[in-house]
């Protein structure tokens, strides 16, 4: 089956061949019947007029509601998981008259991790609703299937997902193809004094190292932290330091806040970017015009992925052995490595888990196992 690329002027042909289409409202079983808020997370293309009907002040309504309590990147990544299925299901012709079942489901499972048919590769990704062709990472997986069983229970619809022998399936791939992706290498201070030596006195400079001393020097900052920081969440102190509220994150769902301090040369960076650029409030770190004008739109996550990628290349690092938390475990692993009180540091972190956090502390305390020197 030969795919044609699809135009958004040719209707009829978006009818034909679309994935997922206005008809699927009308089916007893479509996620899209049953979760009109998912319209919004389609690809711009299938944003018909029937579609855009469903999208009613319920359903606005709705996602508001899902996002009050829940990350940014946790529903994005949940609603584009069910979009996901919508779309894989008609592309093998499921009717959406029944419940999906176990067979759809080990279908699933075997052709994200083994390979997809040809023609339904290059449709998902022809049509936006995959990045590109190839089998999924087993943690993609899994956290789809994740995503559905949590709406099938939400719906109150028949659940394969908790059957046997999808978790039997599921351990035998993880022994094979192993947990999940690795973390990444750590930035610890050594690599990011590297990094910020890449930085010279033009104005993304400055401001690239205020980022990354900020997101580094402040706790470990997850990159979706860095993009929310706002002034009016900042508090300059007399000496110099500043004290940072963080409004929310991943661990803080209900907004509780945590202050965490930002001084030394952190603090100095810090002071350099906002007096040059002259942000008084709104986002702390922006986009920069090709004219050097500073845009009031914040970075966004993959802004600030981008930065880091780039001043690991500058400094001749390979960046392909970092990856997304790489500054966040950089300084827990930094901070076990410098023997720091842990309390102190999951203080600084946020972290609530022990557990999670005493994987990079440990990675970098280990030198100093006072053991290591019984050869000596």
């Amino acid at each position: 089956m030969e795919i044609e690329k699809l135009s958004t002027n040719d209707t009829s042909d978006v009818q034909e061949l679309c994935l997922i289409r206005t008809s699927h409202k009308f089916m007893e079983y479509s996620f899209i019947r049953k979760r009109p808020e998912l319209e919004c997370f389609l690809p711009v293309r299938f944003h018909s007029a029937g579609l855009n009907a469903l999208y009613t002040k319920s359903a606005t309504r709705a996602i508001e509601i899902m996002g009050e309590y829940t990350s940014e990147n946790t529903r994005l990544a949940h609603n584009g998981d069910l979009v996901y299925w919508q779309a894989w299901l008609s592309a093998i012709g499921f009717s959406f008259k029944s419940p999906i079942t176990l067979q759809e489901l080990i279908t699933f499972i075997i052709q994200h991790t083994e390979g997809l048919d040809p023609d339904i590769d290059t449709m998902l990704v022809d049509q936006g609703f995959k990045a590109k062709l190839g089998p999924h990472k087993l943690a993609t997986v899994k956290r789809r299937i994740g995503s559905l069983s949590v709406f099938l229970e939400s719906a109150k619809w028949p659940n394969p997902c908790h059957d046997h022998e999808v978790h039997r399936i599921l351990a035998q791939l993880t022994k094979k193809y192993g947990s999940s992706k690795p973390a990444g290498r750590a930035i610890t201070k050594d690599v990011l004094d590297d990094m910020l030596e890449t930085c010279s006195d033009q104005l993304i400079d400055i401001r690239d190292r205020a980022l990354l001393l900020f997101a580094w020097g402040s706790g470990g900052r997850r990159r979706a932290e860095v993009t929310c920081a706002l002034m009016k969440d900042l508090t300059r102190l007399p000496d110099g330091s500043f004290v940072y509220n963080i409004p929310t994150s991943k661990t803080d769902q209900e907004g509780k806040g945590a202050p965490v301090p930002v001084k030394g040369r952190v603090a100095q960076a810090l002071d350099h970017w906002l007096t040059i650029s002259g942000i008084e409030q709104g986002p702390l770190f922006r986009s920069i015009g090709k004219g050097g004008k500073i845009k009031d739109k914040p970075l966004s996550p993959v802004d600030v992925y981008r930065i880091v990628r780039r001043r690991l290349e500058i400094a001749e690092y390979d960046f392909t052995q970092f990856g997304a938390h790489s500054l966040r475990s950089g300084f827990v692993t930094e901070a076990g490595r410098k023997n720091k009180n842990l309390g102190d540091v999951m203080a600084l972190t946020t972290h609530k888990s022990v557990t999670t956090v005493m994987r990079y502390y440990q990675a970098g305390s280990i030198i100093n196992n006072s053991a290591a020197n019984l050869a000596d």
